[in-house]
Parts: structure tokens; sequence; C-alpha cells
């Protein structure tokens, strides 16, 4: 079964959504202090629960499979308590998932591959 999840950013992307840009704005490079583990930041709903992203020019929706998406809130297989930080968790994680979900104070899920996007809004702003 395929979930939709929603990308805001500034940028007017072609094709593909990439992980090579992570950390190359302030809201990820706060999370490469956590983990260098490359990664693109999604929301599960289209209703952006920060408002620093309500300003943004473009919305990007992707679909994927949810089998390929760890639920890190579940934490069904015991990462927490098996690595000591996030980093070990994410790396560990990127070997066997395309991404993973977990919870801010709302759901975020972030992949560690590109993904092409099925559609793009503009002028969000």
């Amino acid at each position: 079964m395929n979930i939709k999840l929603y990308h805001y950013t500034d940028k007017n992307i072609k094709n593909k959504i990439k992980v090579k840009y992570f950390a190359e704005n302030f809201y990820t490079n706060n999370d490469k202090k956590a983990s260098n583990t490359k990664r693109s930041f999604f929301f599960t709903n289209k209703n952006i629960p920060e408002y620093r992203f309500e300003n943004l020019k473009y919305c990007y929706i992707v679909k994927i499979n949810k089998n390929k998406i760890y639920d890190l809130k579940k934490d069904i297989n015991g990462y927490i308590k098996k690595y000591n930080n996030i980093n070990d968790i994410l790396k560990t994680l990127k070997k066997q998932y395309s991404g993973i979900r977990y919870n801010v104070g709302y759901n975020i899920i972030c992949l560690f591959k590109d993904i092409k996007y099925i559609k793009k809004i503009k002028g969000i702003k």
C-alpha cells in the first residue's frame, strides 16, 4: 500500500527529490549535527505543522510503499534500545529500508534514497 508524502522547499526541483541536498538549508543543517546520514524530509499530510514552511514556494508530492518505511515510533525491532544514538540507528536502517518514520510533535518521514515526485504545487506562498 502506498502512502503520500509532502516535501516543501523554495527550490524548483526537476524530476527527483535528491538526498544529496541534505544539510543545505538551515533546517536540515541542524539535523546533520545529530547524524550525517543523508536524507530528505517529508510531512505525512499536506497540512503544514510548522509555520516556517508556510511561506515556501513549492510542495512536492511523492508516493512510496509504506512497507519500505521503518516506524521508529513503534520500533518493533528494538533499534532504540540496541543503539546509543540516532546516527547508528539511521545507518543501520538505511541498509534495510527506504526511509524512517518518527515523531517530533508531528509525524515526519525521512527517505534515504532519491525519489521521483508525482506532483508539484507552485505558488503556495
